[in-house]
């Protein structure tokens, strides 16, 4: 019961958490513009879309429903925009790879490239859905069902994604999270090591051109180190939720011989509360982005249309 308990409260928290950039994105069209806002309002909607499937999971689990259908919906539901939200991350990512890489046209690349970020997330979510139809009309083995050929009493109880998922969607679930934690590090690994090269580079020449007094260096570079601070704050924040990302599939891997059900439900939820950071650290480092949260969270309904000052619920408001 007390497990029940945890996940309506995790998918709670995660809900009411993204309502806020969510509300902030959407309220505010001149953000519509900005490929920074529209990739962290899709991080946003995943995850508050995440919290209220297991919201509802947990409430399913409270009140005992017996509903298989209901069941596999709110579980592949809530699978589908976990994954898509993994690919939200990849394109977060690869925003920061352009922005640290290019980052004189950083802007005029993610305005091309944003329709199809956009894309990718939710053909990503449909996918998921479409093979959870599939697997549910065909009365596909599930995992526990697949596990318990090997044993008498079956580990599962409730509304679980050992009991409402496929096996093979299950198999398929993990290699998605993986893969797509690995191209996030792999951009962010890429960038880093690059950026610190070609930032060494750079201020080497800026001391250079300083001994011959002949000023410039680092100013004429601004872009670029002003994009590497805000890349190396995001990485600080998304290295130990990715880290959990290649984990955790492993733990759940490792139960088809040995079941852990509470151990990975557990992880799972504590992996969920790591979006809350994901998120609001993308979408902090973006000038406007934290101005329109300043202007949601002190009540102001105003257009935002300057960087905020440092304080709390100063007024940007134009």
């Amino acid at each position: 019961m007390l497990y029940t308990w945890v996940k309506t409260v995790v998918g709670l928290l995660l809900a009411a958490n993204f309502s806020v950039p969510l509300l902030t994105v959407l309220c505010n069209r001149y953000l519509w513009e900005e490929p920074m806002a529209v990739v962290a309002g899709n991080m946003s909607f995943t995850s508050f879309l995440c919290g209220i499937f297991i919201m509802l999971i947990g409430i399913y689990d409270t009140f005992s429903f017996q509903s298989i259908p209901l069941c596999r919906f709110l579980q592949y539901s809530g699978f589908a925009v976990g994954i898509a939200f993994k690919m939200a991350q990849v394109c977060a990512a690869f925003d920061q790879f352009v922005a640290v890489m290019y980052p004189l046209r950083h802007y005029s690349i993610m305005i091309r490239t944003r329709p199809w970020l956009f894309a990718a997330i939710w053909c990503t979510y449909a996918v998921q859905i479409i093979i959870g139809l599939f697997a549910h009309f065909l009365d596909m083995e599930t995992f526990s069902e697949h596990v318990g050929k090997s044993s008498d009493n079956s580990t599962f109880t409730g509304c679980r994604w050992e009991t409402a998922l496929s096996n093979v969607y299950a198999i398929f679930v993990e290699v998605e999270m993986v893969s797509f934690s690995a191209m996030t590090a792999s951009l962010f690994l890429y960038v880093g090591v690059v950026g610190h090269q070609l930032k060494t580079r750079l201020l080497r020449h800026a001391q250079q051109l300083r001994r011959n007094s002949r000023g410039g260096g680092v100013d004429e570079n601004k872009s670029f180190f002003d994009n590497y601070r805000a890349f190396k704050k995001i990485v600080a924040v998304l290295s130990l939720t990715v880290s959990l990302d290649v984990v955790a599939p492993i733990l759940r891997i490792s139960s088809r011989w040995y079941p852990q059900p509470t151990l990975n439900g557990l992880l799972h939820q504590v992996r969920l509360l790591g979006f809350i950071f994901e998120g609001w650290a993308y979408g902090l480092l973006n000038a406007k982005l934290r101005a329109a949260y300043r202007k949601i969270l002190c009540g102001r309904f105003t257009r935002v249309v300057v960087a905020p000052v440092p304080g709390s619920c100063r007024k940007v408001d134009g």
